[in-house]
């Protein structure tokens, strides 16, 4: 010990506190007032100025050295940074302690920091290739004293006269600013001894926060209550929300990346599109987990708990999401697909849930981000029915017959014949066939002016009895119907004869051969859709 007041320190402090809990002050470090607590419990004041941290610069990644601008809100970090140590007396202050508060945007005084001293220059524990400690390292104290001091007549290449750059990393670093800010900051306090009143600040090794004894006594303390200075400075980092965006479409007949689709009559086999975009303008997020409200599981690497509940519809049929690479660059998309069934007459909305962590830090993570609705629509077919009817077999047909009748007077020299009646005698029921009557539907045989019946728009061909002269002819028309069954070629068939009742030129007894001639009419079914 250097001083009757660093006696005093050490026999307090071995007195008040046990072993355990000098262990216990080793394990984690604290702020400064925690720490002052274990030597002399007393409220520090803080009243003098002598030794402050001024700026912070040159904020860098300690494994790559890559610089820092930004970090994901909520998640700690580690960084390099140079410190400006700035002293405003001539005399020495000794056995600096620097306070670095890293869940606190107020004060370094209670709760976590992480404590250093100015050791001198070595190469940083993550990374060689960078020096961390003082630029301008001296010590007043006798050996083996190592805990760096300063003052006035310091000088730093980087930071000028009246100023140490102190290279530190600080572990553990809360991402978060102050309320209404964006921008980090560094709640932070400086401790200080004065010559004639130092304790002896040994460091084991240049990034191991000294103690003094058996029990841990941190050393690295104020030499009294109001030597030391606390003050918040701002640091060059950019607080980066974790901010997801997710939209979901679906595809139908009349296009594509729709929110309300038409699955048709019947249903059908529904595509859907996942678009996931990282909205933050620095670093990038992996997709772990996408859910689906109706259809459960759409993608789920393990890494997130719970696991997707089961769709309440059922499961999907198939999907592109596993194999799309679902880690965005920052203002960037992945996208995917997949389907579902849907059934007729249903009427499905649903949305996606996204979870993932930040590709800076896996412990930030993201979930419960929520996609727009989807609606699918589906219909039920039409109810319709078709009648055929088909030509099974047919027992009996009927036909209606247009006969023509020819009375030619084939008689020589002039023998004029008088034509007196008509008749159909072969058994078909037709008789007189001047008349409509029976199966005779219509005739203009012996009829004058217009014919009758379903002839009647043709021209009668003269009422009887009509005279011929030798060689010419009375010639009618009459519409008949018969009936009968069909032959194997299903066709009906029927045979006419046509008397004439008639006279020669010397009347009764005028006899006249009359010539009698048949026809058979024909008719035959076909079934034709």
């Amino acid at each position: 010990m250097s001083s009757k007041t660093g006696n005093t320190l050490l026999r307090f402090c071995c007195t008040v506190f046990g072993m355990s809990m000098f262990a216990a002050s080793l394990s984690a470090q604290t702020c400064l007032q925690n720490e002052y607590n274990l030597v002399a419990k007393q409220k520090l004041n803080c009243t003098a100025n002598d030794v402050s941290i001024a700026k912070v610069t040159n904020i860098r990644d300690p494994l790559t050295g890559a610089t820092l601008t930004s970090c994901y809100q909520g998640t700690k970090f580690n960084f390099l940074a140079d410190f400006e140590i700035v002293t405003t007396s001539s005399q020495a202050r000794e056995n600096i302690g620097l306070y670095i508060a890293t869940n606190s945007t107020t004060q370094a005084l209670t709760g976590t920091c992480v404590d250093k001293i100015i050791s001198q220059q070595h190469s940083c524990a993550n990374n060689s290739a960078i020096s961390c400690g003082s630029d301008n390292w001296h010590e007043t104290d006798a050996s083996p004293d190592n805990c760096g001091d300063t003052s006035s007549g310091d000088f730093s290449a980087t930071f000028g006269a009246g100023a140490e750059k102190v290279t530190l990393e600080i572990d553990n670093f809360l991402c978060v600013p102050p309320t209404g800010s964006t921008q980090l900051v560094l709640p932070n306090c400086t401790s200080w001894q004065i010559p004639g009143g130092t304790i002896q600040c040994k460091s084991p090794t240049p990034d191991t926060y000294p103690s003094n004894g058996p029990g841990g006594t941190p050393t690295a303390i104020p030499g009294s209550p109001s030597k030391c200075n606390c003050n918040i400075i701002s640091l060059p980092i950019t607080a980066v929300p974790v901010m997801v965006g997710v939209a979901k479409s679906c595809d139908d007949s009349t296009g594509t990346g729709l929110t309300s689709c038409n699955a048709g009559a019947e249903g059908n086999t529904v595509t859907y599109h996942a678009a996931i975009t990282n909205k933050a303008s620095v670093g990038d997020l992996v997709v772990d987990q996408i859910c689906d409200n109706m259809y459960g599981t759409i993608y789920d690497d393990g890494a997130v708990t719970p696991a997707c509940p089961a769709g309440t519809l059922g499961s999907i049929a198939s999907t592109t999401c596993a194999a799309a690479g679902l880690d965005m660059a920052a203002a960037s998309t992945a996208t995917c697909d997949f389907t579902a069934v849907q059934g007729e007459l249903a009427v499905v909305t649903d949305i996606l849930t996204v979870a993932g962590h930040s590709g800076i830090n896996t412990t930030q993570k993201f979930t419960n981000a929520q996609s727009n609705s989807v609606t699918v629509t589906s219909s039920d077919a039409p109810s319709t029915a078709t009648v055929t009817p088909g030509l099974a077999g047919t027992d009996a047909g009927c036909a209606t017959v247009r006969y023509s009748v020819d009375v030619h007077n084939s008689s020589g020299a002039d023998e004029t014949l008088s034509l007196s009646a008509l008749t159909e005698g072969s058994g078909t029921g037709y008789g007189d066939i001047t008349k409509v009557l029976g199966s005779v539907l219509g005739t203009t045989c012996g009829v004058t002016g217009s014919g009758k019946g379903t002839l009647s728009t043709s021209t009668g061909a003269g009422a009887l009895p009509q005279n011929i002269a030798p060689g010419g002819d009375y010639t009618c028309q009459f519409a008949g119907q018969f009936c009968s069954a069909l032959d194997q070629n299903s066709c009906i068939s029927q045979t006419v004869s046509v008397s004439a009742t008639m006279n020669g030129d010397e009347g009764v007894n005028d006899p006249v051969t009359v010539t009698v001639n048949t026809l058979t009419a024909k008719e035959c079914f076909t079934a034709a859709p």
